[in-house]
């Protein structure tokens, strides 16, 4: 199976639909332009050879935001039913249109709760930075196990409940602004992630950190270059993403800021 990723930032970036040619000469020369989501892919990628995907699997995509591992799987699994779930409708608009536009016909869009969805016997369920944004007790661990078949997978990726940082911190006050109102639910090290699935009926068969200091540094790195404009994002971007490749073949199981858990439905 090969992933490819950033497909369908072309069409749900705003900035990049207002000059789509431009945007393509960009995507192309630069790839993904969003650090973060580039980071998070990687762990994605290697993360999914714990699993035996099914050519024709039926996959949840819980919290899709953009879709862009909906995008991924359905491109990379022709096959497969991908199934694409988020509240935000603005969100689930703009991936419609980009489901039109590419020509995918393989992903289903639902605007709603896991709670809601009628759809169910999946084979697999992913939920990729999406969970710190949840209380604890509203999370849909529950609600994914009932709609997974028997033996159906669920990966969990979200950040380490503390987060070590490298630059100075103030240059980042912003961000942080940000991730004191958004990440209520960034509350779990890898131990209590791995216990609350077990409470909610999942056999835990994988968990893992990532995310150490290189990838961190990449990180920031791009957050300031591209507060600096699209030179300094054109700077820094190449950078980052060597760094965060570099964390992936040399970073230790020993911590991370993010942690990772796959559970199986017995």
């Amino acid at each position: 199976m090969e992933l490819t990723f950033g497909s369908a930032q072309v069409y749900t970036s705003e900035r990049m639909k207002k000059a789509p040619l431009l945007a393509k000469l960009f995507h192309k020369v630069f790839g993904y332009t969003n650090v973060g989501n580039y980071a998070r892919f990687t762990i994605f990628k290697k993360l999914l050879k714990e699993i035996p995907l099914k050519q024709d699997a039926k996959i949840l995509d819980v919290g899709a935001g953009y879709g862009e591992y909906s995008f991924s799987l359905a491109q990379a699994l022709p096959k497969s039913e991908v199934h694409s779930l988020d509240i935000d409708r603005e969100r689930m608009k703009a991936l419609d249109e980009a489901i039109n536009k590419s020509g995918i016909h393989n992903i289903h869009t639902h605007c709603s709760h896991t709670e809601q969805l009628e759809e169910k016997e999946f084979d697999f369920a992913f939920s990729v930075d999406v969970f710190e944004h949840i209380a604890p007790e509203d999370m849909p661990f529950k609600a994914v196990y009932n709609r997974l078949k028997p033996g159906g997978y669920f990966m969990v990726k979200m950040p380490y409940v503390t987060q070590r940082t490298i630059l100075p911190e103030h240059w980042f006050e912003d961000h942080h602004e940000w991730l004191e109102e958004e990440h209520i639910g960034q509350v779990y090290d890898l131990t209590s992630l791995k216990k609350r699935f077990v409470q909610e009926g999942f056999k835990v068969v994988f968990a893992t950190y990532s995310d150490g200091w290189y990838s961190r540094l990449g990180w920031e790195l791009a957050y300031l270059g591209k507060k600096l404009g699209i030179v300094g994002q054109m700077i820094t971007l190449p950078i980052a993403k060597l760094l965060i490749k570099l964390d992936r073949l040399i970073h230790l199981n020993h911590w991370g800021n993010a942690i990772q858990v796959i559970g199986i439905k017995a």
